[in-house]
């Protein structure tokens, strides 16, 4: 069978994964001879050309705005983008990236939780590619353990960022489908604010928690009963955290305020990672929620 070409160039080989996002392949560089991976942001309504032309183009445009944003990134922790496929207004762009072969987090983790000290280390990597990113306005907006791809030497790269574009440019409810990851979205994000960076940062305390306990404490079997138990229940205390669990605390607290900035979230983490930071006492909790103004007498 004939395989697929893109652009005269990239040759489909596999797929390697895809969801509301669009397709991830493995593709062959026949100008540079390497493998590369391909994807083609989508918008998850397959319709939106037909119904909501003035949208579609939007969305187009912002997806390569982004993704000129990420390339002029040169970052060890921020998957590259080495080229733009742009089809203009008659498709939705293919962005040529770096293969990385040593599988995802989400992968790592079935085999079992890591330790502290690991988990401290690959947020440090994680963080500092979020730190690029939001450097030159760019949000996540999906940190999860799928979308931390882990290259054979063990080191991390963030990868995914399509869906800043997408979730900003159609509706959550587009095909009666959740666009994100509903068990790591941030309490405000699914509230409906559009949030900052601090956002960025809850995200990454539900992958820090359970790439340390092996299960995440709010999933449930559906995904309302998921985005209830983010906006409404308690994150139960950490078992195997140790001297990481101050720090989840300080991440996993439902008002963005009250999450630490980057340089000292680097900081905490790195005293975990060297073994310098304190074992916790007992009693452990995340952050209150938000405080809700004062009722007004009418």
């Amino acid at each position: 069978m004939r395989k697929r070409v893109i652009d005269d160039r990239f040759e489909l080989v596999e797929r390697l994964g895809g969801g509301g996002m669009g397709l991830v392949w493995r593709a062959w560089d026949v100008a540079l001879h390497r493998e590369v991976a391909l994807k083609e942001v989508r918008p998850p309504d397959p319709d939106m050309d037909q119904h909501d032309p003035e949208g579609a183009r939007e969305l187009r445009a912002r997806v390569l705005r982004e993704a000129r944003a990420l390339a002029r990134l040169n970052h060890p922790h921020v998957v590259t983008i080495y080229h733009i496929v742009d089809s203009g207004d008659s498709g939705y762009p293919w962005l040529v990236m770096e293969l990385v072969s040593g599988g995802s987090l989400q992968e790592r983790l079935e085999h079992g939780p890591m330790t502290p000290q690991d988990a401290a280390r690959l947020g440090r990597e994680i963080l500092s590619a979020l730190s690029a990113a939001h450097a030159v306005g760019i949000q996540h907006r999906d940190v999860k353990p799928a979308n931390v791809l882990l290259r054979p030497d063990g080191r991390s790269v963030l990868t995914d960022f399509g869906i800043a574009a997408v979730r900003e440019s159609t509706s959550l409810t587009a095909t009666g489908s959740f666009i994100g990851s509903p068990e790591y979205i941030s309490p405000e994000r699914i509230n409906g604010v559009e949030g900052d960076p601090a956002s960025d940062l809850w995200s990454l305390g539900m992958l820090l928690y359970v790439a340390v306990e092996g299960r995440h404490p709010l999933r449930r079997a559906t995904t309302l009963a998921t985005l209830a138990a983010v906006l409404n229940q308690d994150v139960p205390p950490p078992q195997r955290a140790g001297a990481l669990g101050p720090v989840l605390g300080r991440l996993l607290t439902r008002d963005p305020a009250a999450r630490p900035d980057t340089g000292s979230l680097d900081r905490m983490l790195a005293s975990v990672a060297d073994g310098s930071a304190p074992m916790p006492g007992p009693g452990w909790a995340p952050g209150p929620p938000p405080q809700k103004p004062p009722y007004e007498q009418p």
